[in-house]
């Protein structure tokens, strides 16, 4: 919200005004947002017994992705408000 990617009028404060900020945002929050969803993808299942293991896996995985196009559908909605 604080780089200007579509010059808009209403936007007065601009922080980030070089057009490599955005993709280097975005990059982070990929790589860490895959490693951190990965991880506990990995661990979450170990921690429980082992015939719980695999519906684990499963539900984790599910709400994972659920999660992940839920904020993909509200971001939609920020550009309008913005």
């Amino acid at each position: 919200m604080l780089c200007n990617y579509q010059p808009r009028s209403h936007i007065k404060m601009v922080v980030f005004n070089k057009d490599v900020y955005p993709a280097v945002f975005i990059a982070l929050l990929g790589l860490s947002n895959g490693y951190l969803g990965t991880l506990a993808i990995i661990y979450g299942p170990k921690i429980l017994p082992k015939e719980l293991a695999e519906a684990t896996g499963v539900v984790m995985t599910f709400y994972l992705t659920l999660g992940l196009a839920l904020g993909s559908a509200c971001s939609i909605l920020l550009v309008h408000l913005i």
